[in-house]
């Protein structure tokens, strides 16, 4: 797996390749051998190398960091930190060495592959689209354990560290370079070449100083972790411990020296391993890159992908299929909603190219692969043809009809419903066996989930299409139950209701919202409500209310509010007034809508747990109906769609970590206080009474 060789240069090379995985995961086997290797540079007989080029046997990938599943069987907080000091102590190896060494990186590098990048003299980097730097820690409730979060400010300064350390953000070539990550940027065919002249041509092992400076003066260090820590708390509500250790650690240890540097980084890296966040996040790790269960059928080979509507929904789709290597076919019975929809195409590819995250040969190549129309020409020749129209069954089966006309038998029609039934848009249709459900989630280019629903008559050649074809395009598949609201909309709508509740007995919109944030939600209720389109949501809750019976309890509320011609954001009236795209106040005028003009304080923590309870709850209930395979599906599909907050884990992880006992006894005593709909699952209940958990526990 890790190979050195010396080539008749002087020059050594250390190729990394993990021949049984397609990426270069460093598990304990690996870093042994990285450190082995290593050390025979050390002891080499003669005289050393001139200098050594760390890289990569795989075509796309660098290094993309530890392994997570070795990580997530450490027990506690001192093995936590010893394996952040083991991991030092090899990765400081390659800067100890008295000669230059480069990092040869193209590709994917992140966590400890950036980190051993970090230790090496200089980073020669490609322009490939596939080639991203980053820190990611933090998105697992960790930071950088290995070097990183002492070397990196150490080389692009606290204020550039900080950003990068915080979000985990990619860092795409153009700006590597720029901020002084990378040293030069050379094509794919180049890059040992250009990674080998930086050593011939006699470069000292200096490291190359970073722009932002590492040492800044009393006040204005003082100032760049205050911004810091307001933003942890203004993004994170100082729920996530993870941030705040970040801050504090770079301000300890800014100025001191390096070796003091790390074993403030080791203990920190400890305190954060044994964290509820850590577990939780993990937990999603496992679920979203698990997501790969087979099914059966034979997927199609997409190369053209016909979309019918070029709404918001119909132009993200297009957009998306785009960038993935699809050509896109989009119709629309509006000239005027095309000139939108590929205006939105063209501002969306020029975004990167002038991001450079992009080059402009790509995003011409994308480009050309897009065409519109307000006839089905040019729908034949689609593998997979997707209707993204208006949320009526009607129209849907009309669509399904007019494709089926156009298309070989042998394509597939995807339906971008966000809760009618698969088996219904179907009823009428030739051939229901290649119609399927893809609900997507907007806006597309930034939520990772799809649902993909199957009715009864859907074949296994559809279903393993329309899976592929999510994949390709970057989303995580969540399979689904044909039933109404499907899983993400189930799950929300009893949360949703209980929004209303709140209201109608006095709550404060402001109040409500600041309960789900309080909770991690990133956007409350009432704001969510309007993001998504009054309109659309009165729809969702019309097809959920015979079937969520006495848990949704609504009279109508929705139906009150687009009447008084309150859409939300997109047109500037709903809980909130809007003004040229912000967000104002609430909007007071809507208490009497809900018939509740009089306002009383309701407590805190009562709306923050109706909220919650009501989402848990609906997920156990959608599990036992076999909605979603298992309680992981469940805990993706509501933190990737919902934006159930991460750092709890889902809500069946939620409901182990509260005791699911104690999550069915407090259901009970609010069905008491507020009603029926409260009334917990009956899973919750026998799981209660047995003692048993959603997910095995550790001991």
């Amino acid at each position: 797996m890790v190979e050195v060789t010396l080539g008749s240069d002087g020059i050594a090379v250390i190729s990394v390749n993990d021949p049984d995985h397609p990426l270069n995961i460093l598990s304990a086997a690996a870093i042994e051998a990285l450190s082995e290797k290593l050390d025979d540079l050390t002891d080499m007989v003669g005289p050393p190398p001139l200098g050594l080029i760390i890289t990569s046997g795989k075509s796309d990938n660098f290094i993309v960091g530890i392994d997570i599943k070795e990580l997530s069987s450490i027990e506690n907080e001192a093995a936590y930190a010893e394996g952040s000091r083991n991991l030092q102590a090899v990765f400081g190896k390659i800067a100890a060495f008295p000669f230059p060494t480069v990092a040869a990186i193209n590709g994917t590098c992140m966590g400890g592959g950036m980190e051993i990048a970090l230790n090496c003299t200089f980073r020669v980097i490609t322009d490939h689209p596939n080639t991203t730097l980053a820190l990611p820690e933090v998105k697992l409730g960790l930071l950088p354990g290995a070097t990183g979060s002492q070397l990196l400010p150490r080389l692009i300064g606290i204020q550039a560290a900080l950003e990068m350390l915080l979000t985990g953000k990619k860092i795409y070539p153009a700006r590597a370079l720029k901020m002084g990550l990378a040293d030069e940027i050379a094509t794919p065919a180049t890059l040992m070449e250009a990674s080998r002249a930086l050593i011939l041509k006699g470069q000292s092992g200096r490291r190359r100083k970073g722009p932002g400076q590492w040492l800044l003066d009393g006040p204005l260090r003082a100032l760049v972790f205050a911004r810091a820590k307001k933003q942890v708390m203004k993004t994170t509500g100082g729920l996530h411990p993870a941030p705040l250790a970040i801050v504090e650690l770079v301000k300890k240890t800014a100025g001191v020296g390096l070796e003091k540097g790390l074993t403030h980084e080791a203990r920190s890296f400890g305190a954060l391993g044994v964290t509820a966040e850590h577990q939780a996040l993990t937990h999603l790790f496992f679920a979203g890159s698990g997501n790969r269960a087979q099914v059966a059928g034979e997927p199609a080979v997409v190369h053209q992908m016909g979309i019918v509507g070029a709404g918001l929904m119909g132009s993200g789709i297009a957009r998306a299929a785009l960038e993935s290597g699809i050509t896109v076919r989009q119709k629309d019975i509006s000239w005027e909603a095309l000139a939108r929809a590929s205006q939105s195409v063209h501002r969306h590819f020029s975004g990167k190219v002038r991001k450079k995250i992009m080059h402009q040969r790509e995003a011409t190549a994308h480009l050309g692969r897009y065409s519109s129309t307000t006839d089905y020409s040019g729908f034949a020749h689609g593998q997979v043809n997707l209707e993204a129209a208006f949320e009526d069954i009607e129209i849907k089966r009309q669509l399904v009809a007019e494709l089926e006309m156009v298309m070989p038998d042998s394509a597939v029609i995807a339906s971008n419903t966000s809760s009618l039934s698969i088996e219904a848009i179907a009823a009428e249709a030739r051939h229901p066996e290649r119609i399927i459900g893809m609900h997507f989630f907007s806006p597309v280019e930034k939520m990772p989930l799809l649902e993909v629903i199957t009715s009864p008559a859907t074949n296994a050649d559809t279903l393993a299409t329309a899976v592929a074809l999510g994949r390709r395009m970057g989303k995580t598949v969540l399979l689904v139950k044909d039933s109404p609201g499907f899983y993400v909309n189930r799950v929300l709508t009893p949360y949703l209701s209980e929004t209303f509740k709140l209201l109608q007995e006095g709550a404060a919109i402001e109040q409500v919202d600041a309960a789900a944030r309080a909770l991690g939600f990133p956007i409350g209720p009432c704001a969510l409500l309007d993001e998504v389109g009054l309109d659309i949501i009165g729809k969702v809750m019309e097809s959920m209310t015979t079937f969520l019976g006495e848990r949704l309890e609504l009279d109508n509320v929705v139906g009150r509010l687009t009447d008084d011609g309150r859409l939300g954001r997109k047109n500037g009236r709903g809980f909130y007034n809007y003004s040229g795209g912000r967000r104002g106040a609430a909007d007071e005028a809507i208490y009497t809508l809900l018939g509740a003009a009089q306002r009383k304080k309701i407590p805190h923590e009562e709306a923050l747990q109706r909220l919650h309870y009501a989402l848990l709850n609906e997920a156990a209930h959608a599990l036992e109906e076999g909605v979603i395979d298992d309680p992981t599906s469940g805990d993706m599909g509501a933190v990737y769609g919902c934006g159930y907050p991460p750092h709890l884990g889902g809500p069946f992880w939620t409901m182990d970590q509260l005791g699911i006992g104690e999550v069915a006894e407090t259901l009970g005593r609010l069905a008491q206080r507020h009603g029926p709909r409260f009334t917990p699952a009956h899973a919750l209940t026998a799981l209660g009474q047995s003692g048993e958990t959603y997910f095995p526990q550790k001991r």
